[in-house]
């Protein structure tokens, strides 16, 4: 069972229950969740108060400010709070926030990710991963120019996510899929690079910040700068595969590797399988053949794992 406890405490039952149950199906980090309509029940969880994550409609709040609770994420309902000064002045252990009450529940997700990060009690170990089974990464690396690989690997990630849990990762430096590519993500995956080597002790709540879904493909949004997507190192690309490994929540990486990849050939080491893309054009399958002559001169690198197929359409899997 979780060590996580979140408390929603707010008199609309149906509110209490509606946020409950977004939470819990797009929250990664494991929780277990209380809601309570009577502030009176703040009580029951004293012993727990000082980890615990407790939202809170603000009418409560304003009426009744809860004793032992270091972590409190306010609900606000009115457009401004005086409170909000008053309430937290000299508590300086209080770890005291507010966020609209009414707004998409995606936004109150964020709020809460950004609390725990300053939650010492929070473990961010998921469910989906057997423990200490290796996370598969499965690359996707196609000499040809005009092949869409970017295409065919998220087809791929998304039959794939349907079976087990899958995060899609491209290295693109100049990726125009706007699916990936877009200006209103705040952080993509130069940031989760950075923070896989700074704060791995965090990294799980990052990794659950950073990652977008569309329908049941998750996926890290790709660098908005060209520059420092280059500057992206192997070792750095494999301890960032380590971090979510260690997250225990995905069993693959579908990793969408590009031509101007920082170290391509020590990125190709990583992958346990690499799906090479082709169609049927003479210089096309002449650059393969350049590719695979020099994987083969490499002791270090399995063939076996690699796999040359035509452009399939989504019918990569099982191939």
């Amino acid at each position: 069972m979780s060590k996580n406890v979140m408390i929603i405490c707010d008199k609309d039952k149906n509110y209490c229950n509606k946020l409950d149950s977004f939470i819990r199906d797009n929250l990664g980090i494991p929780f277990n969740i209380y809601e309570i309509t009577d502030a009176n029940r703040l009580y029951d969880f004293l012993d727990d108060a000082e980890n615990a994550l407790l939202l809170i409609s603000e009418a409560i709040f304003e009426k009744n400010v809860p004793h032992g609770f270091k972590h409190i994420l306010v609900l606000r309902e009115k457009e401004i709070s005086i409170s909000e000064e008053k309430i937290t002045y000299g508590n300086d252990d209080l770890n005291i926030r507010y966020t609209d009450k009414y707004q998409k529940s995606e936004n109150i997700t964020d709020s809460i990710l950004s609390m725990c990060l300053d939650i010492p009690g929070i473990t961010i170990k998921g469910k989906s991963k057997e423990p200490n089974k290796k996370i598969k990464v499965i690359g996707f690396y196609t000499p040809e120019r005009d092949v869409d690989q970017t295409v065919e690997a998220i087809r791929f990630a998304r039959k794939l996510s349907d079976r087990e849990k899958t995060l899609f990762i491209n290295t693109d430096s100049f990726c125009t899929n706007e699916l990936l590519r877009n200006s209103s993500y705040d952080e993509t995956i130069v940031d989760l690079i950075y923070f896989s080597e700074c704060a791995a002790d965090k990294f799980g709540i990052y990794l659950e910040r950073v990652v977008k879904h569309d329908k049941n493909l998750e996926f890290v949004p790709s660098s908005l700068s060209p520059f420092q997507c280059r500057m992206i190192k192997s070792k750095e690309y494999k301890q960032f595969i380590k971090c979510v490994e260690d997250t225990e929540k995905y069993l693959n990486i579908v990793l969408d590797i590009s031509e101007g990849i920082n170290e391509l050939f020590e990125i190709l080491h990583i992958c346990d399988e690499l799906y090479v893309l082709q169609d049927n054009r003479g210089n096309d399958h002449q650059r393969i053949g350049l590719l695979i002559n020099e994987l083969q001169k490499d002791e270090e690198f399995d063939m076996k794992k690699l796999h040359r197929i035509e452009k399939a359409g989504g019918e990569i899997i099982g191939a």
